[in-house]
């Protein structure tokens, strides 16, 4: 359906990935439109930070559209989830689970956790039967996997979200520690986020500042992104709103201030003797589509030449 899933220029320059819109105002500005499809991401914060309205935004606003979706909570229970989307004002939520398109599904992470050790069966065995293929998958929040011993901490993890994104589009929300963690604790969370497509890094400081509510964008695999820190607020009727400026926009927007440079470049090579032309006039294309700084990028194609050359 059109205007659900945007295509946009993939890493080597094809009209060849598809994103999904977040819902989130001023987020896909910096993130290059919406999440990869097929992707697993995580939202990491404390309790309070809006890691609960960000998933409800991203589901409703695919739920809006036509999309499926499954939220498996592990904390609340369905009819509290209703009760916080009716006091943003989404008061839709309910038609989309009458009709079936939304599905809650509520297991307790410790029940979860006590069922098998093979955990990542389980999760992934709830989800399949749930979700449809292709569907906006929320699980809230994934916790209770970082308490496994780290010897298969990993591989379940790994387990969990390679399942996920044969399914779908996910968010994984994750708590922060409320405190600051020890060199221990914060492996506990390394992993997950690691293994994540794209980190998104939700803090509540309770300053009453501009401040006070942040977005930072850890990583987005395939992406440019914004690296700043951006203010948030939380609005009823709304969610989540981002603060990004058209600075921050143009900072990761590829200039074309520098296409004859990059063009001279091409035909240096296209002129040179070798067997590897398109390879390498195929890397000038990718550096050139992306291409951020304002700087010229002489100094880059220089040490370019100086290795590629024969």
């Amino acid at each position: 359906m059109a205007g659900i899933v945007e295509e946009t220029m993939g890493v080597r320059g094809h009209a060849e990935e598809k994103r999904l819109k977040t819902g989130v105002y001023g987020l896909d500005r910096i993130i290059g439109g919406g999440f990869r499809e097929n992707t697993v991401n995580v939202v990491l914060g404390s309790s309070g930070a809006g890691k609960t309205t960000l998933a409800m935004q991203y589901l409703l606003y695919g739920l809006n559209r036509g999309e499926s979706a499954l939220y498996l909570s592990l904390e609340m229970a369905e009819k509290y989830i209703v009760r916080e989307c009716r006091q943003m004002g989404w008061t839709e939520i309910e038609d989309h689970i009458k009709s079936g398109s939304l599905k809650v599904m509520h297991k307790r992470g410790e029940e979860v956790l006590s069922i098998s050790r093979e955990l990542s069966t389980d999760i992934l065995k709830i989800v399949e039967e749930a979700a449809e293929q292709g569907s906006r998958i929320v699980i809230d929040p994934l916790t209770h996997l970082t308490f496994l011993e780290d010897k298969v901490h990993r591989t379940y993890l790994s387990e969990v979200f390679n399942g996920l994104r044969e399914l779908g589009t996910s968010l994984v929300l994750l708590e922060e520690p409320p405190f600051p963690a020890s060199t221990e604790l914060n492996g506990e969370i390394f992993t997950p986020i690691y293994l994540a497509d794209s980190v998104l890094h939700l803090q509540s400081l309770g300053f009453g500042e501009r401040y006070n509510r942040t977005l930072r964008i850890v990583k987005h695999r395939g992406s440019r992104h914004g690296e700043g820190l951006y203010p948030i607020s939380i609005q009823r009727g709304l969610g989540i709103v981002a603060e990004v400026s058209e600075d921050d926009v143009e900072s990761i927007t590829p200039k074309t201030d520098y296409h004859d440079r990059f063009e001279d470049a091409k035909a240096r090579i296209r002129e040179a003797d070798g067997d590897l032309k398109d390879i390498l006039i195929g890397r000038l294309e990718v550096l050139q589509r992306n291409w951020t700084s304002e700087e010229d990028p002489a100094s880059v194609l220089e040490k370019f030449f100086d290795m590629e050359k024969d």
